[in-house]
């Protein structure tokens, strides 16, 4: 019997859930697959029916993967921000884009709550001026507003979508808006005194929403550091930069001067923001220091 091939979808005491845009099966995995592969979620495997079970042969080719949370196979991350209770982090949010660009996965920033300001609000005019000025996707939503969902809904069709951001910012809310009554979401609420969000996400799982379309359920995509990106990669992560011509092509417009590095010139002129600059200095010393300690 030939193999056919399917896509985990959630792993629960060595049994392994599978889909494959017709059906649903569960498999195990042999005693050589379990040697060689870690098999996680999101990853695409290939399944031979045995009898009356469906045993899992190979893990195929992973496009990306994390090791917190254990995730396989994203296509695009919708990083989701507040644009109150809790405001905006943006060193968070500059990490979460360096991650996605380092791992192939396009970032999307979702901009949650847009009811409860205004239009010109100061935060939604630095998003404009900064990220989608940069070419980056940004979609404003809100909760009592489904059209505005369903613009989400637009961009994640045909992909594996995962969710990022700070706790309360709403991601339980929108996923739960998305996915209907496939999975009783639990909702958590804004703590009165620390104004930040519970975790209330448990698992990591994923959700068919049609054939090709699926969500990743999965706490954890907050917490994570940059743990596979070195300081001197870091500059190609900022698309800002790549129209910049410095006099060194190992320019790191860090410590370089302004006459050499036309990063610089750049911040000082108001083309390239002060701020998201000054949180790319900071992240390059973070990961040049971790890099020294590993080295030295």
């Amino acid at each position: 019997m030939e193999d056919n091939i399917y896509k985990v979808t959630r792993i629960l005491m060595g049994t392994y859930l599978l889909e494959n845009g017709i059906e649903k099966i569960y498999g195990i995995t042999s005693g050589n697959t379990k040697k060689r592969s870690n098999i996680i979620v999101g990853d695409k495997v290939k399944v031979k029916k045995t009898y009356d079970k469906y045993v899992i042969g190979e893990v195929l080719e992973r496009k990306n993967y994390f090791i917190r949370p254990p995730v396989a196979n994203i296509d695009q991350m919708i990083i989701v921000l507040s644009i109150k209770d809790p405001l905006p982090d943006y060193m968070l949010l500059d990490k979460e884009i360096i991650l996605c660009l380092s791992k192939n996965i396009e970032p999307i920033i979702c901009i949650n709550k847009i009811d409860l300001v205004y239009e010109n609000d100061r935060e939604i005019e630095y998003i404009k001026n900064v990220y989608e000025n940069i070419g980056l996707k940004v979609v404003y939503t809100s909760i009592n507003d489904e059209n505005s969902i369903n613009i989400l809904k637009e961009l994640l069709k045909g992909k594996v979508s995962a969710f990022s951001g700070n706790s309360g910012v709403g991601k339980s809310s929108i996923t739960k808006m998305i996915i209907g009554n496939k999975k009783d979401i639990e909702i958590g609420k804004i703590g009165s005194k620390t104004n930040r969000g519970k975790h209330t996400t448990k698992h990591v799982e994923l959700y068919t929403i049609c054939d090709d379309t699926y969500i990743l359920d999965t706490p954890g995509f907050s917490s994570y550091e940059l743990y596979d990106v070195e300081h001197k990669n870091l500059k190609n992560y900022y698309v800002e930069f790549e129209k910049c011509n410095c006099d060194f092509e190992d320019c790191a417009h860090v410590i370089e001067d302004s006459k050499v590095c036309d990063v610089k010139r750049k911040v000082v002129s108001g083309i390239i923001d002060k701020d998201r600059y000054n949180r790319y200095v900071y992240i390059y010393n973070k990961l040049k220091e971790q890099y020294d300690r590993r080295y030295k």
